[in-house]
């Protein structure tokens, strides 16, 4: 049993990976043409992680979808425990955030790219966590500049950790927002919850101040 669990990862990662740079080669824009309209800070640097919940990744991929992650800027993982999930990481490449105020913006680089066998597909990048506002854009969208709300915070279960050289924010759980619902739901031809029920996951940010 063992041993078809690791043969089911590695076929699985193997075909997300040639997928994704399939994906990455074909489909995206250039680093040029991929700067998100919005302020940046050099200052602020590290990852966010995002996981999905149990149940999402199976869903996506019973519809014929894969969640690919956009390479070479994010990085991703495959899990089993409590079913087949996906994490990715995407890198932080400024903001503004203030927790003591929770305000101000978090932004990302990298993204996801969903696909079917039929060829449609939906990039979502160049991420923003909206502290204000309590939500994750997408400040790109199939190379597009964008501004559309993905994911919805849920800060109820915030812990505030310290690391070396970084500030750790966990117990972050993610709801999809009623606009990514609707696009995910309008370009696959899905029937995914638009009341902000869903739980899509959880994330987990670090930031680093240089």
């Amino acid at each position: 049993m063992r041993s078809l669990i690791r043969r089911l990862r590695l076929s699985l990662l193997g075909i997300i990976s040639l997928t994704a740079m399939l994906a990455a080669t074909l489909m995206m824009p250039t680093s040029a043409s991929a700067a998100a309209p919005v302020k940046r800070s050099a200052a602020l640097s590290g990852v966010t992680s995002v996981t999905t919940a149990p149940g999402i990744a199976a869903t996506l991929l019973k519809a014929g979808i894969l969640p690919l992650p956009v390479l070479p800027q994010t990085h991703f993982s495959l899990g089993f425990q409590h079913g087949l999930n996906v994490t990715y990481g995407f890198p932080i490449t400024g903001g503004d955030p203030s927790l003591a105020t929770v305000s101000g913006d978090i932004l990302h680089s990298g993204g996801i790219y969903f696909v079917n066998l039929r060829g449609k597909h939906l990039a979502v990048t160049n991420f923003d966590i909206d502290l204000a506002a309590g939500k994750v854009y997408a400040t790109r969208v199939n190379g597009a500049s964008a501004k559309v709300a993905l994911l919805d915070l849920d800060l109820s279960g915030l812990k505030v950790s310290s690391r070396t050289g970084a500030t750790v924010l966990s117990g972050i759980t993610l709801r999809l927002d009623p606009a990514g619902a609707g696009a995910l739901n309008s370009t696959f031809g899905v029937s995914l919850p638009t009341n902000g029920s869903l739980v899509f996951g959880t994330a987990v940010v670090t930031l680093c101040a240089s």
